[in-house]
């Protein structure tokens, strides 16, 4: 049997509804694709949802947990039987937009970036996650209007990031086994997909926020038991990484906040500005070459200013993908 390229893992725990609209618009995206799905679903008191996953999927691979293990332990069990070379986890409440796959996988054509991640998105459509910073204190921050609030286009531009939420992550399988997965010492859940990210930082790796294809991520409200559960998930986090704890940013103050912890794993800094009195064509001249390098300089900062112009948006779609930062105003 020929081997997929990638292993779409989902994980259930209890009724989940979202899982059919999610594996829904996964179909309608991969139909076309060297895919497999593999569905792991844990026990629910209200109904069988591995039953229900056997009637309506049955081309997708099935495994029913006898037991609720947690979201790591889930995922680990997924990847040991995924085949693919590449492995997306995602959860069960995201709706993927068409191509969504595809800037994740020229991600990982950068052999460094062991961790592609999409910005997360509302079911509105507003932006929810662009990355998360991990501050000295254990404590984490999204990039985004519920955390560190910047405008639009200081956010989706690709770049290096602590992590992105595990809700959508595209890895070479050799890279999460070679890593130890998740450690199962944070079950049943939270704050096993930023100790992966850091595992992949720290063997030299790197966490890219890919930010092409967003994907909407439709989550549930938290509740007393599950931030109680995230507190405990955070101290054992707290304990294992105190020595590189030390060496994240503190938490900020200020305008300049969010920049600041943005940018604290940035190894150079570019920044053109473009006066309101140079021409479009010469505009663009120098937004590709800064583009350019922004493309060859990924662990850096490459940043336009410029006033507001029609073309501006042409130059986002060309660059942002590439890591190019490109702030207009009409001054």
């Amino acid at each position: 049997m020929t081997k997929p390229r990638v292993s779409c893992i989902t994980v259930t725990y209890g009724p989940t509804p979202t899982l059919w609209a999610m594996l829904e618009s996964l179909h309608r995206t991969t139909s076309r694709l060297d895919v497999e799905v593999i569905v792991v679903t844990q026990p629910d008191s209200e109904s069988s949802m591995a039953t229900e996953v056997a009637r309506r999927y049955p081309n997708v691979s099935l495994v029913a947990l006898d037991e609720n293990v947690g979201f790591g332990a889930a995922n680990n069990r997924g990847v040991e039987l995924a085949r693919g070379e590449l492995v997306a986890l995602l959860n069960p409440d995201l709706v993927l937009p068409e191509r969504w796959l595809d800037p994740l996988q020229s991600a990982l054509t950068d052999e460094s970036v062991m961790i592609a991640a999409p910005p997360l998105l509302t079911r509105f459509g507003y932006l929810d996650e662009a990355g998360q910073v991990m501050y000295s204190d254990g404590g984490s921050e999204p990039f985004g209007p519920n955390g560190l609030h910047a405008s639009y286009e200081q956010l989706m531009f690709s770049r290096d990031v602590d992590y992105s939420s595990a809700a959508c992550w595209l890895m070479r399988r050799n890279d999460f086994v070679d890593l130890g997965g998740f450690d199962l010492a944070y079950s049943p859940a939270y704050f096993e997909d930023v100790d992966l990210a850091f595992r992949a930082w720290k063997a030299g790796g790197r966490c890219r926020l890919v930010s092409s294809r967003p994907v909407i991520h439709d989550h549930a409200a938290a509740t007393s038991d599950r931030t109680r559960i995230a507190i405990r998930s955070r101290d054992v986090f707290r304990s294992k990484w105190t020595a590189e704890l030390e060496k994240q940013p503190r938490r900020f103050i200020g305008r300049e906040s969010c920049e600041r912890a943005r940018d604290h794993r940035c190894t150079d800094h570019r920044r053109v500005d473009i006066d309101k009195k140079i021409s479009d064509a010469r505009a663009r001249v120098l937004v590709d070459e800064v583009g350019r390098w922004a493309q060859a300089n990924p662990t850096a900062r490459a940043t336009v200013h410029c006033n507001h112009r029609p073309v501006v948006e042409e130059w986002r779609r060309i660059w942002c993908g590439h890591g190019l930062e490109i702030v207009s105003n009409d001054k």
